[in-house]
């Protein structure tokens, strides 16, 4: 009787034991995907890597980051310079690195689909299993380039010169977002438009078309920035009787803010364009905006601003 209830006993300590986990410390040594990720992943339907830390945190944090340099270096090693075309225009480093930030938040969207899969915990280290999946990631990069070649058609058929740093700018980033959709689903996508076509095309517009520019109201910044765009579009900005043209104004009114320090005003931005002695089209932004100073407040707009010339400039009618 005194056996059978000791070997209850030993039974019921058993049963309730603590059992070993991924995150124990007790663990004799390290798994294999610790050191050879491929051990437990599949290469050909995910990109895996390890990475460790002091906190669990920091461990898949190191193992994503490395699953995205990864995939970057694989890139690179597949793919060579952005363009085959010796055509090159004095602002197209300028763009390019503007296409360059827009890849970035496309990539960065697509590692937010990263997945923790293992996780271990060895004398105080910790380490994470990271997996990208690439059936999700080619489904990201697929959309963000369908995307992108629907904005490419709509640009193109406009045929606008004012439009042309825009085309050029989704050319690039296309081309680089190809490369990385490449690497995940085995294939590249071929674009609606060429460099080729894109250069012919520009070369077929006159050199310099001759418009007028006068300013009234507006911060240095601003007017650097309309007549950097306009000369990229290939308009020459002259003074005297010219038929077609822009205005740029912008005029600022101090609202009332009950805060001791701070200033509160709404500034707006007009453009219209000219020709024959007419005005052709109007475009307008207004942003309210705190600051210091109304130099200050201004200087709060500059981004807003920069990228709604960008974006409308084309909105003006001036091919």
């Amino acid at each position: 009787m005194n056996i059978i209830l000791m070997l209850v006993l030993l039974s019921s300590c058993s049963l309730f034991s603590p059992q070993k986990s991924g995150l124990s410390d007790t663990e004799s040594e390290a798994p294999g995907w610790v050191y050879s990720p491929y051990e437990f992943c599949q290469e050909g339907r995910e990109f895996c890597t390890s990475g460790e830390g002091r906190t669990l945190s920091e461990a898949e944090a190191n193992a994503k980051a490395q699953l995205g340099s990864i995939f970057e270096v694989k890139v690179k090693s597949e793919f060579q310079s952005l363009t085959t075309s010796s055509q090159s225009f004095p602002w197209q480093s300028q763009v390019r690195d503007e296409a360059q930030k827009s890849l970035s938040e496309s990539v960065n969207q697509v590692l937010e689909a990263v997945e923790i899969k293992k996780r271990f915990k060895k004398k105080g280290l910790n380490y994470a299993l990271a997996s990208l999946d690439r059936e999700k990631a080619s489904d990201l990069l697929g959309d963000r380039l369908k995307k992108i070649d629907q904005e490419l058609i709509i640009l193109w058929e406009k045929k606008q010169r004012t439009n042309f740093r825009k085309l050029i700018k989704l050319f690039y980033e296309r081309e680089r977002l190809n490369e990385r959709f490449s690497v995940v689903s085995n294939g590249p996508r071929t674009s609606p438009v060429s460099w080729d076509q894109l250069v012919k095309w520009r070369e077929s517009r006159p050199a310099r078309e001759e418009i007028f520019f006068k300013v009234g109201q507006s911060p240095d910044w601003l007017k650097e920035k309309l007549e950097e765009l306009l000369t990229q579009a290939g308009f020459k900005l002259v003074k005297g009787n010219i038929s077609k043209g822009v205005t740029l104004q912008v005029e600022g009114i101090k609202e009332f803010l009950n805060v001791n320090g701070f200033e509160k005003h709404t500034f707006t931005l007009s453009l219209s364009s000219f020709e024959g002695g007419e005005k052709k089209r109007t475009l307008s932004k207004a942003e309210t905006v705190t600051g210091r100073s109304q130099a200050d407040a201004l200087l709060k707009v500059k981004t807003i601003f920069t990228e709604y010339l960008e974006e409308h400039l084309s909105d003006l009618d001036l091919d």
